[in-house]
């Protein structure tokens, strides 16, 4: 069962994998499909993910106030597109669009972390990073 700390993990090897893309266009011999990672970075992965910690967690979260559900679908097709090397579907301007994406989604799941803690009654790890 997937949770918190396993998302954040997949968002740090999804970061590493559209940056690699973002390379690609500069020089083609770079591609992220090469390179091994720990998680499989498809869409299909993200929206399992977060579907089974949602349900895990109900009572404070909810991907939609993170991001729109227009984005996540962004999100999910450029991993697609990367992952069975589609280029001729992506450009970089998407690209760093799913990495604004990917950062909104991580700086929520951040503060999602901390309000779990708290509902826990765990002491609050990083005070500054409350927001």
């Amino acid at each position: 069962m997937y949770d918190l700390y396993e998302i954040r993990d997949w968002i740090y090897e999804c970061e590493l994998f559209l940056f690699l893309a973002e390379v690609h266009f500069i020089d083609v011999k770079v591609s992220p499909v090469c390179h091994e990672f720990f998680h499989v970075l498809s869409g299909s992965e993200l929206e399992e993910m977060l579907a089974h910690v949602e349900k895990r967690h109900c009572s404070c979260m909810c991907m939609y106030s993170y991001i729109q559900r227009e984005e996540l679908d962004d999100l999910k097709s450029v991993m697609d597109h990367i992952a069975s090397e589609q280029w001729d579907q992506l450009s970089s301007d998407k690209i760093v669009q799913a990495q604004d994406v990917l950062q909104k989604l991580a700086s929520g799941l951040r503060n999602t972390i901390i309000k779990a803690h708290k509902e826990r009654g765990h002491p609050q790890l990083y005070s500054g990073t409350e927001g």
